[in-house]
């Protein structure tokens, strides 16, 4: 599913325009990224949590340079699904219909 196929069924659950739904599901976006870039975690009910860490500097090696180098640290983005979630995927159906 790309980002205007999420628009239209969003849109059609909400039964609001298709302008109104893109509106809205950027601002949340925006509103999740605020909090993610300043720290703080969010947790969503029935689909998991987002939440922050920092992977620490690191030495790695360089096969083309045959040589380590040093990875700076970096604030990356973590995400824990909640447990329904985990169980509903866990027993989808493999099989193609």
């Amino acid at each position: 599913m790309n980002y205007s196929e999420l628009i239209e069924r969003l849109s059609d659950q909400t039964g609001k325009s298709k302008k109104e739904t893109k509106e809205l599901l950027s601002d949340a976006i925006s509103v999740l990224s605020d909090q993610l870039s300043s720290g703080t975690g969010v947790s969503i009910p029935d689909l998991g949590t987002f939440q922050t860490k920092v992977n620490e500097e690191k030495k790695v090696y360089n096969p083309h340079y045959d040589a380590y180098m040093i990875v700076p640290p970096k604030r990356v983005v973590n995400f824990s699904p909640a447990s329904g979630l985990k169980e509903e995927v866990k027993f989808l159906s493999t099989d193609e219909d």
